[in-house]
């Protein structure tokens, strides 16, 4: 499919699975301004564009990301299939990979350097030898969490089958043989329960209705062990009704956060001490985010 640009717009990169890890380019920069200034247009860029990319299919069924002796395929939630962040497709998209991974740099708390900064404060003095990054996407935070802890076992999670098989490339591609990543719903993992010294999840239950979020947090209060700590970054909760009701106006018009309204509704700190966590406590909030962290009683 050929892009239809003017001649005074940059020019697309051919991009291909040997070259998906570089800098975003002119004309990827130049598409994030146009899905601010024209949402109508960049939809269509997009479709276009995202067809050119390469795809990380496999087994229909998943077999070759669920972990050893899992059944495959996993169970889907409703939530999942409704398309967000203008994503041609949505997560299932096998070609979406370079579209979220250029995205990185869009949000404070999908940066690397950033991660690795809160990360690095929250788990100070701390050795976790077993760690659980539960919609770990494109990897990025199991990446700095295995890089932090190198005696530790680091496991992602994610709902999207092409999500696992590119972040096994790019832990295979940073030398990192500490991370093992494995398409699982983390509203209900495969795993033993307190078997984790830390989970962490970063911008995922913004992306889903209110009770799924809370199935996501009872499956890891489950997981942790007694003592163990859940550290999260995800939307910010505003403190006010009126701040909390432009936040739901915000989702509807913009149209690429269609769950936002329920993350408003879930109060996603006092979620999680409904869920049995203590200690809940909100170290940091900027405009597109907040960073939060609980222990599980021992």
């Amino acid at each position: 499919m050929v892009l239809e640009l003017k001649t005074n717009e940059p020019q697309p990169t051919t991009i291909t699975r040997e070259n998906i890890y570089q800098d975003v380019t002119p004309f990827e920069r130049w598409l994030f301004q146009v899905a601010r200034e024209d949402p109508v247009r960049a939809r269509r860029l997009l479709v276009e564009w995202v067809d050119t990319l390469p795809a990380y299919d496999g087994p229909e069924d998943g077999s070759d990301v669920v972990p050893p002796g899992s059944p495959a395929p996993i169970r889907i939630p409703e939530y999942w299939w409704t398309p967000v962040h203008f994503q041609p497709g949505g997560f299932a998209n096998p070609k979406i990979i370079r579209l979220s991974y250029i995205s990185r740099e869009q949000y404070t708390f999908t940066r690397e350097d950033v991660i690795r900064e809160q990360l690095s404060t929250l788990y100070a003095g701390m050795s976790p030898r077993r760690i659980l990054d539960a919609g770990t996407g494109t990897g990025t935070s199991a990446f700095v969490f295995a890089e932090l802890f190198p005696d530790a076992e680091v496991i992602g999670i994610d709902l999207s089958a092409p999500y696992i098989r590119f972040a096994r490339e790019w832990a295979e591609r940073r030398g990192l043989t500490n991370v093992k990543f494995y398409q699982q719903n983390a509203q209900e993992t495969v795993f033993e329960s307190d078997s984790f010294d830390a989970v962490h999840f970063a911008y995922v239950l913004h992306e889903m209705y209110a009770e799924d979020a809370r199935k996501i947090l009872r499956e890891l209060f489950r997981l942790v062990r007694p003592g163990g700590m859940l550290s999260m970054f995800d939307g910010v909760y505003p403190d006010t009704e009126e701040e909390r009701e432009a936040k739901r106006r915000h989702g509807k018009m913009v149209g690429a956060e269609p769950f936002l309204g329920e993350y408003m509704d879930l109060n996603v700190e006092k979620a999680i001490a409904d869920t049995g966590f203590v200690n809940v406590t909100r170290h940091l909030a900027v405009p597109d985010g907040m960073v939060v962290t609980a222990r599980k009683p021992n």
